[in-house]
């Protein structure tokens, strides 16, 4: 285990707000999209058919009632009325629960994107701190991220390479020593002197 640690539970990380959930907005709503495109298609297609098997029940109704000549007209008229306020509720039912599931599948697609591209936008960050010379990992995903494996690989590498140069850094220390002694002259000492602290400063 590496100077930094490996384990990937939060410290004292900061809780997630919703405005920093669209970390990637481009692949988070064509993900999202997709999804709630889908199930709008397939709910609105099922919605339809459980619609048309009500409305075919109200028209069975009304042609019983039309075989009934004895019945009496007001009874027949509050029982199509019936039949009339059943399809619009099972019609408004459907809307609402189409409604209701694209905007639940919308969010739960937007927290699940998060949990992938949150971590890959910090691994991002990172290495681009190792591009500019600085081997340190800072920080840690939070619990519920995605990538964690790959996280702990990311910050083992970062320690096996803090851990080389470390002793690289030892040896060259060793080396001005001897040097020193030697005799070495002054500008070929500072040459090394520079290339030994520009090593240290990238392990701070």
């Amino acid at each position: 285990m590496g100077v930094e640690g490996r384990s990937t539970r939060p410290q004292g990380a900061p809780k997630r707000q919703l405005r920093n959930y669209l970390l990637d907005r481009r692949f988070q709503l064509k993900y999202t999209s997709m999804v709630v495109g889908v199930t709008l298609v397939v709910a609105s297609i099922l919605g339809a058919i459980a619609y048309q098997q009500s409305k075919g029940q109200t028209e069975a109704l009304q042609v019983q009632l039309a075989m009934q000549p004895d019945l009496d007209a007001r009874v027949a008229s509050d029982l199509d009325a019936w039949g009339r306020d059943r399809d619009r509720q099972i019609l408004t039912g459907i809307i609402a629960g189409v409604f209701a599931m694209c905007l639940a599948l919308g969010m739960t697609g937007i927290v699940v994107t998060h949990r992938l591209v949150g971590p890959a936008y910090k691994m991002k960050m990172l290495l681009r701190n190792v591009q500019t010379g600085h081997l340190k990992v800072a920080g840690s995903l939070r619990k519920g991220d995605e990538l964690q494996d790959v996280f702990v690989a990311f910050h083992d590498m970062v320690n096996s390479l803090r851990t080389r140069q470390a002793e690289e850094v030892a040896l060259l220390d060793a080396a001005l020593s001897k040097a020193q002694a030697t005799g070495t002259p002054e500008e070929v000492l500072r040459i090394f002197r520079e290339v030994r602290d520009r090593m240290r400063a990238e392990l701070e």
